[in-house]
């Protein structure tokens, strides 16, 4: 049974990595696309009274990089047998320098362009809902969107420095309607009782996500906490879709909806459900727990086994800290800043796992003192101004035990040291 669960995620493993590749793949057909359209021939074209201008809202995905859905904008005219899709959502991994800027929190995404079939059809296969806002304009007002995104599909216009929360496939649209239609539209953003931060949020939409939750806890820092409402919520297509559904837009004195029509494109029958919880942070963590305990509780007879398990975990929690550092002082990636995880992956553990062989006797209270240092934030835990993922408790109980002398060498070297006093 549990080797099936196994065999199981590796295949769930496998088809992660596909999608990236296909995802990948479009990213770069879909900016190939971009170099090759005219957008003057959009332009030219002018819309006919039959052309539709809407806002699709995409659900959710399996894997991670999908779980929080998808915006784009969608032009249609029958008359003239078109039907497009902008979307601010495309990258391109054959950009220049693109794995550097993507390291360096500068990762630059683009405005793409597809039909509107090929863009459903995407969404099909990967069994995720799309919703459809046909907007309430005029012809002008049609135009002058047409106007503005064909601009942005110019080579000088069309990329532009992403941004998990501030500069997104959804804040850019709110962007779009904002500045194409010279500030005419009203929004009136959603309010949410109580208090809310990004990172609950972004719990909302990764319950069945516990790695990639882990993995946004572990390098976002405590930036993402702090309370946010109204225009802030819109960094998810979810919140954008509720702002556009209230919206008005003004036309002399007189407000109008701004949404004239709502349709289901696609509905999804996926529901996802929750891993293996043999495969899960927590139990993972827990078992790092048991096994540093017990090779602890046979140091007396076996140290070596101990010394070693310990070292790597002490260098590898050090090894940790040092990265959440670096991307937090080196780096672009703004919610990597002021990270309160590097307080337990101390960059200082590096050394104390590559050292800890050779100077364990000579710096027996410094271990001592950071087992107390390590308790501290234990007893703080729930308290500092970061929501610290609690998966991580059980692992920080393990570097507590990595800290702890040798059961039985430690009172014979005490032994050794009363009979040289005496």
């Amino acid at each position: 049974m549990f080797c099936d669960r196994i065999l199981s995620n590796i295949v769930r493993f496998k088809e992660f990595f596909h999608q990236m590749l296909i995802n990948f793949f479009w990213g770069s057909i879909v900016g190939l696309v971009c170099f090759l359209c005219n957008p003057l021939t959009i332009n030219a074209q002018k819309l006919s009274s039959h052309s539709r201008i809407s806002i699709l809202t995409c659900g959710p995905g399996e894997v991670l990089y999908e779980a929080f859905g998808h915006s784009a904008v969608r032009i249609t005219d029958p008359a003239q047998g078109l039907d497009l899709v902008f979307n601010y959502g495309v990258f391109d991994f054959n950009q220049k320098n693109f794995y550097g800027n993507f390291a360096k929190g500068s990762m630059r995404y683009m405005l793409g362009l597809s039909t509107g079939e090929d863009f459903l059809n995407q969404y099909r296969n990967y069994n995720r809902s799309v919703r459809e806002q046909v907007l309430n304009l005029d012809s002008l007002e049609k135009q002058s969107i047409v106007d503005y995104l064909s601009n942005n599909l110019k080579p000088e216009n069309r990329e532009y420095y992403y941004d998990y929360f501030d500069n997104n496939c959804s804040t850019k649209i709110l962007e779009l309607l904002d500045s194409a239609l010279n500030h005419n539209v009203v929004f009136t953003y959603s309010d949410i009782i109580g208090t809310a931060s990004f990172r609950s949020l972004i719990y909302d939409y990764t319950t069945y996500q516990q790695w990639g939750r882990f993995g946004i806890d572990l390098g976002l820092g405590s930036v993402i906490d702090r309370s946010v409402n109204g225009k802030q919520l819109n960094f998810l297509p979810d919140e954008l879709e509720k702002t556009i559904s209230k919206a008005k837009i003004r036309r002399g004195m007189i407000e109008f909806p701004l949404v004239s029509e709502n349709k289901i494109l696609f509905e999804s029958p996926v529901y996802y459900g929750s891993e293996s919880y043999f495969l899960l942070p927590a139990f993972l963590f827990s078992l790092i727990l048991l096994i540093l305990a017990i090779f602890w509780g046979f140091s007396g007879g076996f140290p070596v086994g101990f010394m070693v398990v310990r070292s790597i975990l002490l260098t590898v929690v050090g090894l940790l800290g040092i990265f959440l550092l670096s991307i937090w002082l080196f780096t672009n990636h703004k919610s990597a800043a002021w990270n309160y995880n590097i307080l337990w992956a101390n960059p200082i553990f590096f050394i104390v796992g590559s050292l800890i062989w050779i100077f364990e006797k000579r710096f027996r209270f410094f271990l001592s003192g950071f087992q107390y240092y390590l308790f501290a934030i234990l007893f703080f835990w729930f308290i500092f101004p970061q929501q610290l993922n609690v998966n991580l408790i059980p692992l920080i109980g393990a570097t507590l035990i990595a800290l702890l002398p040798l059961r039985i060498k430690n009172k014979q070297i005490e032994g050794k040291q009363v009979g040289i006093n005496n």
